[in-house]
């Protein structure tokens, strides 16, 4: 053959190259006619690739799409004469057969950014490298589907950017190869662009679509009344929205032990005894364990026999706790193409939170309607308001009691008309509301209100505030509001002022015998003794004499308790050694405690601006009750100290102690801690002995408390201001005691609650 033929022929040859490629270039740009107004991205690809693959004269076509959730390639389409697409079982086994870029012959597409061709079965296994055995299952699944013998080149998808994907041509005779791509790939890279456009778009469709199914579905449950109905109708608009033949809510026990069938609509027969039983637990095992949707086929009874259908279910989550679960039946592939997870997970998360809200607010009226019964079964008063002073609850009790519109001016106003007990009236921030609100607890808190007969009534309050919360950034405390209870002791007000009266009139009128007979008793014993006899005469004398001072301290008592109720008990102001006072209240109380030992230690000097009569009433009381209630062969420390403000006097014993939940009233009136009782055989007092004593330190503007000591017993403790020249006049001072000027507390000068 001479040259000019063999250049002839090659030009021939180039020509009907030329116009197959043109021929190819018209149908390609037929094909993408044809698809440009499909609108749904699995319908676009799989007429794509139908017509691709007739077009191009191969044999079968796969595509990988990129997934931004792996960062990987899946295997999502395929298609040759034999297989249209993937079957359901295969899709979902094979997009386990993902790559990474620069992996396999799609991952070295992508890498390279151009096409490249495997000459065969072998080379294209080769690319995919070492797999693991579950990976070479999956690519021995894959081959099946493949021709026989075939030469694959592969093109990427879209050429902006990172591809949307990449698409392989299989064919048994070399019609495509990497050369292909200078006529087929601007082709692909519009298809690719296509794809991308029509799933934004179908991706914005099935957002409004989501957006709309949950706007139902919110606007459904916001008017349902109760959890049945909205349960009911949760289901329904979740039905309609995914085209179910029918479905159910079963809801989780508290803990999530067992599933109870809540609300449903056309069950399956077997599939509603199934959920209706002790087996729901199996059946949703899976959902309510890892907590994530499933699509299950499952077999169906009905009167025409047998059938498969699909059970999807998807568990009802309420701040990561599974409240439920949803359940929906219908065709296996309906189900699978209708169902969108993420808006079916959204909506999902809606009824969940819903069922929870309604769980709580069902809980909280059946607790409030629990709390209103006892609070109308309690026979005092209750009353509450919130954290600003508004009364929210009041028993039928507390309306008895007083007047209904003055209970929310307890809290804020001193329009209440509430009195103290010596008539003056109350400050706003002393009304019960105001101080509990404050944080304070406090009890038998009495004053004089305005009673709902008209008529004035004494009512002893106690309060305390309601569940404390910090401020955020704040070293403030807030309170959710305060509680109040109340009961009427104007009766035992009138009876306590009776027996007050009773008492003071019977001490005055004992003082004058009990002085005399402790004067002949006083004479009887002091004539024994100069007779130097030790007979059973002055055994006798002796005992009458130590009773006779225990009477008259009793009525000394019972005068000053009368002197206080008329606010004429008065204390002489000067300075006071207290080392010298205790030093000498202490010798005198060793002759009358010989079966214990008194210790006694000043640490520095202490003078206090005092009454020493009366401090010395203090100290003995203190010592008295020391010894009585002590057992026998043990010890009781004294300490006198001082720092700039106070001098202080510590008494510490080996006693029983006093318990920590009496320590409040200890100081009260007539008041006795339950159990304690006195080691000796001397008779129990009248419980005013500590009263006093705090009613003497409260008028030396001090502080009385008690505590418990190193020794396991009580430890009594005073602090007195310290006298200071510059300050103090050495003359007397005379100060009257106010009753309702002085409470009994650490900080002194706070009001006294009685």
């Amino acid at each position: 053959m001479t040259e000019r033929s063999r250049q002839r022929g090659h030009q021939q040859l180039q020509t009907m190259r030329s116009k197959r490629i043109q021929a190819r270039l018209l149908a390609l740009s037929r094909v993408m006619n044809d698809i440009m107004n499909v609108d749904d991205p699995a319908r676009l690809i799989t007429a794509a690739s139908a017509k691709l693959r007739q077009v191009l004269a191969v044999d079968a076509i796969a595509v990988w799409f990129y997934s931004p959730t792996s960062h990987r390639y899946l295997l999502s389409h395929f298609n040759n004469a034999n297989h249209e697409d993937f079957s359901a079982d295969d899709r979902e086994a094979l997009s386990a057969l993902q790559v990474r870029s620069g992996e396999a012959l799609a991952g070295r597409v992508v890498s390279e950014g151009h096409a490249i061709s495997a000459r065969n079965a072998d080379e294209y296994r080769s690319m995919f490298g070492a797999l693991g055995r579950r990976r070479e299952a999956l690519f021995n699944r894959w081959r099946a589907l493949l021709p026989i013998s075939f030469q694959v080149t592969g093109f990427t998808l879209g050429g902006n950017g990172r591809p949307s994907g990449v698409i392989e041509f299989f064919s048994s005779k070399p019609s495509i190869n990497a050369n292909s791509a200078v006529w087929l790939q601007p082709t692909l890279d519009q298809l690719g662009s296509l794809l991308q456009l029509v799933r934004q778009q179908a991706d914005a469709r099935s957002q409004r679509r989501r957006l709309a199914a949950l706007d139902a579905v919110v606007t459904a449950i916001s008017t349902s009344s109760d959890l049945p109905d909205l349960l009911n109708v949760a289901l329904l608009v979740v039905i309609e929205v995914v085209s179910a033949n029918g479905g159910a809510i079963c809801l989780a026990s508290p803990g999530g032990r067992s599933m109870t069938l809540a609300a449903q609509h056309q069950l399956p027969q077997r599939e509603a005894l199934l959920l209706g039983s002790s087996q729901a637990n199996s059946v949703l095992e899976d959902v309510v364990y890892y907590g994530q949707p499933t699509l299950r086929p499952v077999i169906s009874t009905s009167d025409q026999g047998e059938d498969i259908m699909g059970r999807a279910a998807m568990p009802l989550l309420a701040g990561g706790t599974i409240v439920g679960v949803l359940v929906l039946y219908g065709n296996y592939q309906t189900l699978s193409n209708n169902i969108d997870w993420p808006s079916l997970v959204s909506m999902g998360s809606q009824i969940g939170i819903a069922i929870a809200n309604t769980r709580l607010y069902e809980e909280s009226q059946r607790e409030r309607q629990r709390l209103g019964t006892v609070i109308e079964s309690i026979a005092d008063g209750v009353a509450i308001c919130n954290g600003v002073g508004e009364l929210i609850l009041a028993n039928e009790t507390a309306a008895g009691l007083v007047e209904i519109s003055i209970l929310p001016t307890l809290a804020t106003t001193s329009e209440s008309g509430a009195r103290y007990l010596d008539g003056t009236f109350v400050e706003t921030d002393m009304l019960p509301f105001a101080r509990a609100l404050a944080g304070e607890v406090f009890r038998d808190y009495r004053l004089i209100v305005p009673g709902s007969q008209d008529q004035d009534v004494v009512l002893s309050f106690s309060g305390a505030p309601l569940r404390r919360s910090v401020l955020i950034d704040s070293t403030e405390t807030s309170f959710d509001g305060a509680v109040i209870v109340f009961r009427d002791i104007t009766e035992q007000r009138r009876l306590e002022e009776a027996k007050d009266e009773f008492l003071a009139v019977a001490a005055h009128e004992l003082r004058s015998p009990l002085a005399a007979i402790k004067g002949y008793s006083d004479l009887l014993l002091r004539r024994e003794l100069k007779q130097a006899s030790e007979g059973r005469d002055l055994r006798g004398f002796i005992t009458l004499s130590q009773q006779v001072n225990i009477m008259v301290q009793l009525v000394d008592n019972l005068l000053d308790v009368s002197r206080i109720d008329a606010e004429r008990y008065t204390i002489q102001l000067d300075a006071v050694d207290l080392g010298i006072l205790l030093d000498s209240v202490v010798t005198h109380a060793r002759q009358t405690a010989n079966n214990h030992t008194l210790h006694f230690e000043q640490l520095n000097p202490s003078v206090v601006y005092g009454d020493s009569l009366k401090l010395r009433q203090v100290a003995t009381n203190f010592l008295t009750n020391a010894i009585r209630y002590s057992p026998q062969q043990t010890q009781i420390w004294v300490q006198v100290f001082s720092d700039e403000q106070f001098g202080y006097v510590q008494v510490d014993d080996q006693g029983p102690g006093i318990p920590q939940g009496q320590r409040e009233r200890l100081f009260e009136r007539y008041y006795r801690v339950p159990g304690i009782r006195r080691t000796g055989a001397s008779t129990e007092g009248l419980g005013l002995g500590l009263y006093l004593c705090r009613e003497i330190i409260t008028l030396h503007n001090g502080r009385i408390w008690v505590d418990s000591a190193p020794s396991g017993g009580a430890r009594f403790c005073i602090a007195i201001p310290r006298f200071i020249p510059e300050k103090h006049e050495t003359n007397t001072t005379q100060t009257t005691l106010d009753l309702d000027a002085f409470l009994f507390s650490p900080q002194p000068g706070r009001r006294n609650d009685e």
